[in-house]
């Protein structure tokens, strides 16, 4: 074969349900020899694989011509396609590779178990109906009752998976029509919904700037002692796991107190309505923020590329030696004082004995960073040579 893709084209005017029928299609295919090699399947297990596929693609051939709907789901009636899209369908799969169900059962078996009735494979069915695959084409047996995958009477391993599957589905999809019901058009509306549901962080990092920056002096020195306090002991897993038990204990708590009473719905205040203009404004206001925090960041990667490359000596070995400082001091230093001076450093920076001193090394670190040039960007374009044909 060559190394160049295969493009496969349907071209349609109305839609593209031929498209996605002859994707199903191959998808299946696909899906079948992927599962056929994953589990080492060989000899007559292959066959019963193989002409399962076939099955659900004859199948679905004879419900197209008879039922004339754009919208039907191709993959929901092909068992490879549905495994690979349902939760816990590689659990089916598997089960399905270890079932006894896949070998042909001959006629000395079904007498051995008296009162037990098996389906007939579906080896067996597309051999009747005119196919034959590798070794299987001149075994022959006797057909049973036809009842699906599972013996009549007991629940099989398949059975099980394929309801635990159901189940699971079921639980999705009601999850789904919830995220579907959410979905609100606009960008100021989705804003507004994302600025809702992110207060609770916003009104902590407040309250953690306010704390840093020391608005209420007594709050922030009780905040310090206190903290101070657990990582001088060594409690500061126990910390965050205290706090995970009460997000734990806050949920139990909520579930408990709210049972018979409706969800709590999130109230968001809606946004005047924009017309047309408005919301291209608005689109071209957020590409044009989103373009500007993109730059920043390349000259912020660009100016890390220079001082690597020593392109600006004098500061390249002042970032050396903060290099190798820190490198001496996670070498050598415990890391419950690393975090102690992590901690200090962050919220008595700006406290009232230290913030001129803070402004004052604020402003020569801008200087610093503002002096480093960035290092240089040129642009090239790929020649395109057409082919001529």
């Amino acid at each position: 074969m060559g190394s160049e893709p295969a493009i496969i084209e349907f071209p349609e005017l109305k839609g593209h349900t031929r498209r996605d029928y002859w994707l199903a299609i191959i998808r299946e295919i696909l899906y079948v020899h992927r599962f056929i090699n994953k589990y080492q399947i060989k000899g007559i297990k292959k066959d019963e694989a193989l002409s399962k596929a076939v099955l659900g693609i004859l199948r679905l051939q004879a419900i197209q011509e008879i039922i004339s709907q754009t919208d039907l789901c191709y993959e929901g009636l092909l068992m490879f396609n549905l495994c690979d899209q349902l939760p816990g369908g590689d659990l089916i799969l598997e089960t399905m590779a270890d079932l006894s169900t896949f070998k042909k059962l001959d006629g000395s078996n079904n007498s051995k178990s008296g009162d037990g009735m098996y389906s007939i494979s579906a080896l067996d069915m597309i051999s009747n109906l005119g196919f034959a695959f590798g070794t299987s084409s001149n075994n022959s047996v006797e057909a049973g009752l036809a009842v699906g995958e599972i013996t009549v009477g007991e629940v099989t391993l398949l059975e099980r998976a394929v309801k635990e599957s159901k189940n699971n589905y079921e639980k999705m999809a009601l999850a789904q029509a919830t995220v579907d019901g959410v979905k609100v058009e606009g960008i100021d509306t989705n804003f507004a919904v994302m600025k809702e549901l992110l207060f609770p962080m916003m009104e902590l990092g407040k309250c953690l700037l306010s704390l840093a920056f020391w608005e209420d002096p007594l709050k922030s020195l009780l905040f310090c002692c206190v903290f101070t306090y657990i990582i001088c002991r060594g409690w500061l897993s126990y910390a965050f796991a205290l706090m995970l038990v009460f997000m734990a204990v806050f949920m139990v708590l909520t579930q408990h107190f709210s049972q018979g009473k409706s969800t709590h719905e999130v109230k968001v205040l809606a946004p005047p309505a924009m017309n047309t203009m408005e919301q291209l404004l608005a689109v071209q206001n957020a590409i044009s923020q989103a373009e500007e925090i993109i730059q920043d960041g390349n000259v912020v990667l660009l100016k890390l590329r220079a001082l690597l490359l020593s392109l600006f000596p004098q500061a390249s070995e002042r970032f050396a030696i903060a290099l190798l400082v820190m490198a001496l001091a996670l070498a050598f230093m415990p890391v419950k004082y690393i975090v102690l001076y992590i901690f200090f450093e962050t919220f008595t920076c700006y406290s009232p004995m230290r913030r001129s001193s803070t402004e004052r090394w604020m402003r020569r670190l801008r200087e610093w960073w503002f002096s480093i040039p960035a290092a240089p960007v040129i642009l090239e374009r790929e020649k395109e040579e057409k082919k001529k044909k």
